[in-house]
């Protein structure tokens, strides 16, 4: 079977995986910390060019950044839902409008995601509930079927602009796959995330 792959046009891949311009992308969250969708946020406003990288790690005065920061330590080792990462993203509303879809779900994370946009999406099985930043999608057969995510709770994948998978998208049984294993999930939750047009300035 012939798979095509389609990611968002400003992602590429380097030796450490997912990368934005010359920018190592994937952030990866702490074994016990449940801050995935954090992760996932800063993943994508990296994407969206409103967050750069060397300003997770060094001191900033970015007062949107410092903003979600504190937003999102409300949420350390609880994990957040869709109110909370609406919540994460609001310092950045004039940049990038995050909404929720209700209706036609999986049909519409595909279309949005072939637009250049972004999805967060929240799954759950049995032990846990986990976002995934959804980045592209893989067609089989010219059909459009998995949805190309960055897992934080994984490690990044050499030379791959994602690392991980949500198989069997538009079906009833959809899997979350990695490296090392396949589990059934239970899609909860997808929020499409989309650069806000800038207003061009007179020259």
């Amino acid at each position: 079977m012939q798979h095509s792959y389609h990611c968002h046009p400003r992602l590429g891949a380097g030796m450490h995986g997912p990368m934005v311009g010359n920018q190592r992308l994937h952030v990866r969250q702490g074994e016990v910390d449940a801050t995935c969708g954090y992760h996932c946020v800063l993943m994508a406003l990296m994407v969206f060019g409103q967050v750069r990288r060397n300003a997770l790690i060094w001191d900033t005065k970015d007062a949107r950044l410092e903003a979600l920061r504190k937003l999102a330590q409300r949420y350390y080792f609880d994990g957040c839902e869709v109110e909370e990462l609406q919540q994460q993203l609001a310092p950045y509303a004039e940049r990038v409008h995050c909404k929720e879809l209700r209706s036609r779900v999986a049909e519409r994370t595909l279309d949005v995601l072939a637009e250049g946009k972004l999805c967060l999406v929240c799954f759950s099985t049995e032990r846990y509930m986990h976002w995934v930043l959804a980045v592209g999608v893989r067609c089989a057969v010219g059909e459009r079927s998995d949805l190309l995510v960055l897992d934080p709770a994984m490690a990044p994948i050499p030379l791959v602009p994602w690392n991980a998978m949500l198989t069997g998208w538009a079906s009833k049984q959809p899997r979350r796959v990695v490296a090392t294993f396949s589990e059934r999930v239970n899609i909860d939750a997808v929020l499409v995330l989309s650069p806000v047009p800038q207003a061009q300035e007179d020259e």
